[in-house]
């Protein structure tokens, strides 16, 4: 039994001895093949590397202890030198170390075609885009964030189609405040990627304050509305709000529903001259008012002229004892116009008329109606009804044949004026 165990291990020795012998002390030539990535050295600043990596098959030849005391990683070493490239297109050599005790047999491709591309670099400011609106009851403040610009380095093609650099961060339905860092997000123009753009830095710290209370809102105020008519003798020429604008405050989900603000309507007859009135805002629930300065609304009357109708104004006939007369209306009406305190003046009997018929003979007339001679001088005739009228004269006398019946026209005078004995005309004329 004892013989078999050292026979056995006698065996093993022997094995041991031979595979040591075989590989190490006369070791045969092998060859292996190789999957190695290409390293660039001397890489020109500012350029890009087009395609960043590349691989080659290299095949080795060297004995097993060589392969054995290699370190698999560190066989060989490729590389292609670019200290002399140029922008563009390139065909460059492959170089390729093998690790002592190992050759080289053979490298496929023996060489790489690469792109050199000019890279540019630019400087952007940041933008935050905020998205939604704190819990009610909160409001946030501005953001703060470091750094405020941000380095990018790439191709000119796709530098000059940045369109901005942005952080993007949600506040909706936040109570607490923000602080930490936020990657930069690169936006191009559509259809563009940004994936050979590197940015530095990558990230910015970024803070925003979430606190209690209400967001404020800066609102236009509405075209005013006026009801009813200024007084009598007025117009509205002008009004002007002061300031156009008012600051409130309230929840956002409400703040966001009001593009302006309107307030009562300004009743326009019971303002008597230019005045600045106190603008009563209709806000609405929920809201308040947040500005200091409360808006007037000044407007500005002017007087304006009125008219005036006086109707059943009489006649006077001034006529002799023996003249007898007729006339075909027994009253008039004029329709006159001008400014409330000019009206003021005219009084009923400046505008009785009186027909002096004294020096006229027997006959028929027709009278053209003209302005009184009593009318303020800022106060125009519109309207005289009737604007004629016609009257008959007759004398009291034993011979009747001698009583004139052809009608005649009376030319128009001035009102003041009175006829004579020679003309045939009559007139009337105001007291």
């Amino acid at each position: 039994m004892n013989n078999r165990i050292w026979i056995k291990l006698l065996s093993i020795l022997l094995g041991v001895f031979a595979w040591i012998y075989v590989n190490l002390v006369i070791p045969p030539e092998i060859r292996r093949n190789l999957t190695a990535e290409v390293e660039y050295r001397n890489i020109p600043e500012m350029v890009k590397i087009s395609p960043q990596k590349h691989t080659v098959q290299v095949q080795i030849e060297g004995t097993r202890r060589d392969f054995i005391l290699s370190n698999s990683s560190g066989r060989v070493q490729v590389n292609v030198d670019l200290y002399n490239v140029r922008p563009g297109q390139a065909q460059l050599p492959v170089r390729v170390t093998a690790a002592p005790g190992l050759s080289v047999v053979s490298v496929s491709p023996p060489q790489v075609h690469i792109e050199v591309i000019p890279l540019v670099q630019k400087k952007f400011d940041i933008k935050v885009e905020v998205q939604g609106i704190p819990a009610e009851g909160y409001l946030a403040d501005e953001p703060r964030y470091t750094p405020e610009q941000v380095t990018l380095v790439g191709p000119e093609r796709l530098i000059s189609r940045v369109t901005s650099c942005v952080v993007e961060v949600n506040l909706d339905q936040i109570k607490n405040s923000i602080s930490e860092q936020r990657a930069i997000k690169v936006l191009l123009e559509p259809g563009v990627s940004n994936e050979n753009i590197s940015v530095t830095p990558d990230k910015t710290s970024l803070d925003i304050t979430v606190k209690q209370g209400y967001p404020t809102k800066t609102l236009q105020l509405a075209k005013p509305v006026f009801i009813n008519r200024v007084p009598e003798g007025k117009k509205l020429e002008n009004f002007k709000i002061t300031p156009v604008s008012v600051v409130v405050t309230g929840p956002a989900r409400l703040l966001n529903q009001i593009n302006d603000l309107s307030f009562k309507p300004i009743d326009l007859s019971g303002i008597a001259q230019t005045a600045s009135i106190p603008v009563k805002l209709e806000l609405p629930e929920r809201i308040k008012l947040f500005s200091t300065e409360m808006p007037v609304i000044e407007i500005e009357l002017l007087d304006s002229k009125v008219g005036r109708t006086y109707d059943s104004l009489p006649f006077e006939l001034k006529k002799t004892s023996n003249q007898y007369t007729s006339v075909s209306v027994s009253s008039y009406s004029i329709d006159v116009e001008g400014f409330l305190k000019d009206i003021a003046l005219v009084r009923n009997a400046q505008l009785q008329m009186i027909l002096d018929i004294e020096k006229m003979k027997p006959g028929s007339y027709t009278v053209n109606l003209s302005a009184p001679v009593g009318l303020p001088d800022n106060v125009s005739v519109l309207k005289i009804r009737p604007d004629k009228l016609n009257i008959n004269i007759s004398e009291l006398a034993d011979e009747p044949g001698k009583i004139a019946t052809d009608a005649q026209i009376i030319p128009e005078k001035p009102a003041s004026a009175t006829a004579t004995p020679d003309s045939d005309t009559a007139k009337p004329t105001g007291r």
